[in-house]
């Protein structure tokens, strides 16, 4: 509409870039941002090829990857002032409920910046991601961007004055989205509401999740690139015998056994995607790394069936930072039969669920001979959890707290939860009989010592000189958070409106308060170990809902809702 309101005062300027088109207008005294459009798919093709992959590979398809060729530089408006250069350029594929850019030569000078932005006037407050860094560098050159709502995105390349060094940015491919988006509040333009997976599902942050908080912090939502499609799966961080906190990411073989060499380099790591509360609305804004080493997997679809334990083991690429609070999960490769426990998990890529059992977990051949456990999820107080698309390669934790499985499939549903789910075990990952080398199995990798244990508690990162050792840190931190869950720790005066303090009793030593706004997303953070009364300055909020995280000296948290006016 704004397009064609313009033509009557403008004259447009058109080139075509490999099937694309990059247009510029031109009016009188202003230049609006240049925009390459890409032609968009056939949506009930991508919802056929969808409901295929879910029958007949176990693949939850979120999305597809456009063809589109063009470098940035080349198309992007330029505008210097005497602080430095800002480059910017418009991507639109009609009626996209969401984007994302596909890299193949991404370099960003230290000192510079990227960010991708929504379409302006589209939301009440456009939906931003970054501001990008030199630190997304890798040597392979590629990357791709996060899910940026509507049909429209804006990307802001600024490089200031006295940056040096040439950026790059050659576009390969738009990432076209169309189901389980799962962004928060008006941002998410496919949600039928703001709580996304099926009804029956538990939050982690529920009554149910109280005694798994650390290996909570272990669970990551997975986003696949392969062969053309955008795909949802779940994993988890693992520890190894050497405790050296190796970013060692455990997950399934069908989730990913059509990445090519070059794919493994998009693969993206979701951390902490959880609400802020039990069955709230909106979410922490969570932790991402793009990109992944593989390692290792079972190598055992054949067709399209799975003929092992499907798992897979990767390596997050860059820093993981120890304040993400990621948990390094234990495991146990005895081959016991786990007799109660849970399952944490995506279930279609949505924040952060809680499934338990109760009943002792039997040896199953409903894949390979074997290699499965069958779990029956057990109604709780708040629901039902099970699992769906997008809750694969989530981990089975047993009733010591250690991962026994990998979730290759099964028929739990909210209307029929009382049906079975199949976990790869363990301990065949460990040395079974997959068709792959004995180098190749999973205990070369998570046991290099070649200690010959079987059992591996899990750990968060310390300071100590061997940092995923220390086991008792984890029921450290379980304590302070039950405590700040049992006890009233209050934020006052709510509402507020210049200044808040925090009051609590006991020998709790606070950290750091967090704001977070109602979509999640964080404004501001004090350091508060200095303060003979922890309080935070509030002038420079807008009035409205927050939530505000305090976090102690050793890594627990807990969200209190605070009002300013």
């Amino acid at each position: 509409m704004k397009l064609q309101q313009a033509i009557a005062l403008a004259f447009w300027s058109l080139i075509c870039v490999n099937g694309l088109h990059a247009q510029t207008l031109h009016a009188e005294g202003d230049k609006t941002i240049p925009l390459v459009e890409v032609n968009a798919p056939n949506v009930q093709h991508l919802w056929n090829r969808a409901y295929w992959h879910e029958e007949n590979t176990g693949k939850t398809m979120q999305g597809e990857i456009l063809s589109a060729s063009f470098d940035f530089f080349e198309l992007a408006d330029a505008l210097t002032t005497e602080e430095g250069i800002v480059w910017t350029l418009r991507v639109r594929v009609e009626d996209a409920p969401a984007l994302c850019v596909y890299f193949e030569s991404f370099h960003l000078p230290m000192g510079s910046s990227l960010t991708f932005q929504s379409e302006a006037g589209r939301f009440s407050s456009p939906y931003v991601e970054g501001p990008i860094d030199y630190t997304e560098n890798n040597d392979h050159g590629r990357w791709v961007s996060g899910e940026v709502p509507g049909e429209e995105l804006v990307m802001r390349y600024t490089q200031p004055a006295d940056v040096v060094g040439a950026p790059e940015l050659h576009v390969n491919g738009i990432g076209y989205f169309f189901r389980f988006l799962w962004l928060d509040g008006e941002y998410d333009l496919l949600a039928e509401s703001y709580r996304g997976s099926d009804p029956c599902q538990v939050d982690v942050m529920c009554p149910e999740g109280d005694d798994w908080q650390c290996q909570r912090d272990a669970v990551v939502r997975l986003r696949v690139s392969q062969n053309g499609g955008i795909y949802l799966c779940s994993g988890a961080m693992v520890n190894n015998t050497s405790q050296d906190c190796k970013q060692l990411l455990l997950s399934s073989f069908h989730c990913a056994d059509e990445v090519d060499d070059n794919g493994w380099s998009l693969l993206k790591v979701r951390y902490n995607y959880e609400y802020f509360e039990c069955e709230g609305s909106s979410s922490f804004n969570s932790h991402v790394r793009t990109g992944v080493f593989y390692l290792t997997g079972s190598d055992d679809m054949f067709g399209n069936n799975i003929n092992g334990s499907d798992f897979l083991l990767l390596e997050v690429e860059d820093p993981v930072f120890d304040s993400w609070t990621p948990f390094y999960a234990g495991w146990d490769v005895s081959g016991s039969n786990p007799s109660s426990g849970v399952g944490i998990h995506h279930p279609s890529g949505d924040r952060k669920k809680i499934s338990t059992f109760t009943t002792t977990a039997a040896n199953s051949s409903a894949y390979h001979p074997g290699a499965h456990w069958r779990v029956y999820w057990q109604e709780t107080a708040t629901n039902h959890g099970v699992t769906e698309g997008g809750s694969s390669g989530s981990p089975l934790f047993d009733q010591n707290q250690r991962i026994v499985g990998t979730l290759t499939g099964g028929a739990s549903f909210c209307d029929s939860p009382n049906a079975p789910d199949y976990y790869g075990k363990m301990s065949y990952h460990w040395d079974g009989n997959n068709p792959i080398s004995d180098e190749e199995k999973l205990y070369h990798f998570l046991d290099p010592l070649e200690t010959g244990l079987e059992v591996l508690d899990g750990s968060y990162v310390t300071d100590l000189e061997v940092p995923c050792a220390e086991q008792t840190v984890c029921g450290a931190v379980e304590v302070e958070e039950e405590w700040l869950i049992e006890n009233t720790w209050s934020i006052r005066p709510n509402p507020a409106r210049d200044r808040a303090h925090v009051d609590w009793s006991g020998e709790v030593q606070a950290a750091e308060l967090r704001f977070y706004d109602a979509l999640g997303r964080p404004v501001a953070q004090f350091d508060v170990r200095q303060m003979a009364v922890p309080s935070a300055d509030l002038t420079g909020l807008v009035p409205g809902l927050y939530y505000v995280t305090l976090e102690t000296a050793a890594g627990a948290t807990a969200t209190r809702k605070l009002v300013i006016n």
